[in-house]
This record gives structure tokens, C-alpha cells and sequence, in this order.
């Protein structure tokens, strides 16, 4: 009696027997899943997303089309009714087919996790992974959800991407949920900071929000007078009590000079040997802290009782951050791409 063949197995083999049939099946399906993000769309813009040359788009675009998965018009590409069910159908088939899977295995492992989510590709070169990231963890935040629950979130171009994705509860439809922002703002563009995020998620979630409207970078001398504040009082009570945490993580160098350290600062930060931050934290290669901001939010002893923390970072050029922070230990859910995901593993790796 013949052995019945897994679809782990069937893709090894197919790994195996045509590796150059991987490549075109994940090329195709960054491109449909591009054109589904940015339709209409032409050729350049498609070529210069991918990191490919207008001819090989071009050549791709003709088998789509003959597979009437993607229509062109003067406008444009788009996807047909055919091409967007094959889309959704084949996110997982690629994530199998890529090692993105097995990445996820790996990291839950290495860094002692409860769960991975890796999407294919890296959002340094493609934006579309990037968008992939941030509806991954608005469909996770989504399934751990909990009424009466508190969700205390971060700020940046990821986090608000999340909230925007985030399924929407329905017209009239309330529920019991309060999202309050994990920390004070940036002073950055309005809709990546916290207040913002937490507002939009809220909207989207049918729940209610909370705002700290205060900057995240106040001195020393300042906090103990807002602190004592009966609003701010109680809104950093009900930040604490929060159940589920979502936050970014940033490098080094980028989160210092969103908080305008002077070049001196900067310099001493990194001369610690700091490499990643997350929550006015900054962490070495080993995760441990070597940097801390004064303001107000959540603090890393108040994460060790929270049920539920989901970090969410991509591209390459976090792998080496996503790795400091994930070795803290306060994570228990990581939601990344390939980019980030290799880098960190190959990190990990060669310093055991």
C-alpha cells in the first residue's frame, strides 16, 4: 500500500526536482500580490517595487494574463475575480514553498516564543511585504481579542498600518475593548504616533480609546508633576492593566534620532553598544538594556504581567534589532517577514 505523500513533503520534492519552478511561483505571486495592493498599477512602478527590470515583469504579466488571473488596460494592471481567489489561496502555499514556514519554527525555538508569523519577502525592498506584515498582526490581534479587554499600543509607520487593517467590527456594532497607547508620542507625522494608532484601532475594533496626548520624550524634572495629574494618573492605571501589548521595534540609530538626541547622545547610545529599541528601552545584542528614556508608559517590569505581547518588526535592516529585543524575553508573539526573520536566525546563530 503506497504511502500517502504530505504537502510538506510534495513541496520538498518540488524544491528538489525544479527549484527554479520555486522561483517563478513566489515571483508571481509578489506580483499578484502587489497588484492587488496598489491596482491600477503599471509595469515601472511594479518593476521598481520588485527589485526587478521591466522586461522580466513584462514577460511574467503575459502568463498571468494568459491565465486570466490579471487584466491590463491603458489605466493599468489589475486583478481579475480568478486572480484575487488565487491570491488568497496561495499566501500559505508560498510561505510553505519560500522556508517562510520553517523560519517560523525556527524563531519560536531560538528566542523561546509562543508563536511566529513570518510573511514572505523583505519590506525593505518591498513595500507590499511590509503591508502583508501589518494585516498578519491585525488578523492575529483580531483572533487573541478578548471582550473587556485593554490593548495598549505603540507608534510607527507599521503599528499604524495594523490599526488601518484591522478588521472592522460593522456599523453601530460596540464592543467592550479600550485601546490606550503603550507610550507618549514622538513629536512625528500625526498618524504614526501612538494617540493616533490607538484611535484609529479603536474605530476599527468598535471599541473606545483613551489618549495620553503628552510627548514621549519629557525630562526628568517634568513627569512627577504630570504624573500626579488625576487624568494622567488614571490613564496610566488602565495602560497597566492592559492584557494584550502590540508594539514596533526600531533600530538604534533610527528610534534616537526620532527623539532628537543630539549627536553626542546618539553617540553614547551606540558606544553602549546598543543595537534595537522598543518602549524608550534600548537593548544590546544580548538584550540586555544599556539605555533608558525618562517618559511616561509602560515599563518592562509591568510587561512580565501581561498576558499577551505581540512584536512586530520587518525588512533586513531589523533583523539585528528584532533580535535584541526578542532576547529580552517580554515577547511572547513575533510577527515579521523573511527580511528581518533571516537576519535575526543568522544572528543568532554565529554568536552561540
Amino acid at each position: 500500500m503506497a504511502m500517502k505523500i504530505t504537502d510538506g513533503q510534495i513541496i520538498s520534492l518540488q524544491r528538489r526536482i525544479a527549484p527554479e519552478l520555486t522561483d517563478v511561483i513566489v515571483l508571481r505571486y509578489y506580483i499578484l500580490r502587489s497588484v492587488g495592493q496598489c491596482q491600477p498599477v503599471g509595469r515601472r512602478v511594479l518593476a521598481t517595487s520588485l527589485g526587478r527590470t521591466e522586461r522580466e515583469i513584462r514577460r511574467e504579466e503575459r502568463q498571468l494574463r494568459r491565465a486570466g488571473l490579471i487584466s491590463v488596460s491603458a489605466h493599468g494592471i489589475r486583478l481579475t475575480s480568478d486572480g484575487e481567489d488565487i491570491l488568497r489561496d496561495l499566501s500559505q502555499y508560498v510561505s510553505q514553498l519560500s522556508g517562510a514556514t520553517s523560519l517560523e519554527a525556527r524563531l519560536v525555538e531560538v528566542f523561546g516564543l509562543s508563536r511566529a508569523i513570518v510573511v514572505p519577502g523583505d519590506s525593505d525592498a518591498d513595500a507590499s511585504a511590509k503591508k502583508d506584515m501589518a494585516r498578519a498582526g491585525a488578523r492575529l490581534l483580531a483572533e487573541v481579542l478578548r471582550e473587556g479587554d485593554v490593548v495598549a499600543v505603540t507608534g510607527g509607520t507599521t503599528m499604524a498600518e495594523m490599526a488601518a487593517a484591522a478588521p472592522a467590527s460593522g456599523p453601530g456594532v460596540a464592543r467592550n475593548i479600550t485601546v490606550v497607547p503603550a507610550r507618549g508620542g514622538l513629536g512625528e507625522d500625526v498618524e504614526k504616533q501612538a494617540d493616533t494608532v490607538a484611535a484609529s484601532l479603536a474605530k476599527q475594533l468598535g471599541g473606545s480609546y483613551r489618549l495620553l496626548n503628552l510627548p514621549d520624550d519629557l525630562r526628568h524634572e517634568l513627569l512627577a508633576g504630570i504624573v500626579a495629574e488625576p487624568r494622567i494618573r488614571q490613564l496610566l492605571h488602565t495602560i497597566t492593566r492592559a492584557r494584550v501589548v502590540v508594539h514596533g521595534v526600531g533600530t538604534a540609530l533610527e528610534m534616537a534620532r526620532r527623539r532628537n538626541f543630539s549627536e553626542a547622545e546618539i553617540e553614547r547610545v551606540l558606544s553602549l553598544g546598543a543595537v534595537g529599541e522598543a518602549f524608550g528601552y534600548y537593548f544590546n545584542s544580548g538584550g540586555e538594556v544599556v539605555y533608558t528614556t525618562s517618559s511616561l508608559g509602560l515599563r518592562l517590569t509591568e510587561l512580565a504581567t501581561v498576558e499577551t505581547v505581540i512584536s512586530i518588526a520587518g525588512g533586513a535592516s531589523k533583523g539585528e534589532a528584532l533580535a535584541a529585543v526578542l532576547r529580552n524575553g517580554f515577547s511572547h508573539i513575533v510577527v515579521t517577514d523573511e527580511g528581518a526573520a533571516r537576519r535575526a536566525l543568522h544572528l543568532a546563530s554565529n554568536e552561540r
